[in-house]
């Protein structure tokens, strides 16, 4: 049987966005352990495995389909890609600490640590491994 079929944009951009997904979701947990780990910061469960793991993974998606529009779509598509990654990823940390501060009160260092830390990480490898992936179809298919 002959499994081999062409990958569309949107086919692609999933899964790269799922593959860079899986991987920040290990690398964003392994961060956040190891920074609550070091600096016994365990006041805040806001950002505990379960919302790192699927926020990892649904923001990587979400991605990843916004990859797919823009690279069918646009002519430089990448470049406009990665802006809006990078516009997107500086939203998402100011709207998490002003959230955090609008509940709680007072933000502390190292939430704002932990916000920015797992941001960065999906951030940069939403820009930079979703278009490798994306070209690359022997790693994800």
């Amino acid at each position: 049987m002959n499994y081999d079929y062409p990958q569309t944009d949107l086919s692609r951009g999933i899964l790269s966005g799922l593959f860079a997904g899986l991987i920040a979701a290990v690398a964003n947990t392994v961060f956040a352990l190891v920074y609550r780990g070091v600096t016994s910061f365990y006041e805040f469960n806001g950002l505990d495995v379960t919302v790192i793991v699927f926020g990892s993974i649904l923001q990587l998606i979400t991605c990843g389909l916004l990859f797919s529009f823009f690279v069918h779509y646009h002519k430089r598509g990448i470049g406009f890609y990665r802006l809006l990654v990078v516009i997107i990823t500086i939203a998402i940390v100011f709207l998490g600490i002003m959230v955090r501060q609008s509940v709680m009160g007072s933000v502390p260092y190292d939430f704002k640590f932990l916000v920015v830390g797992t941001q960065v990480v999906i951030g940069c490898l939403a820009a930079f491994l979703i278009p490798y992936l994306s070209s690359h179809d022997k790693l994800i298919s």
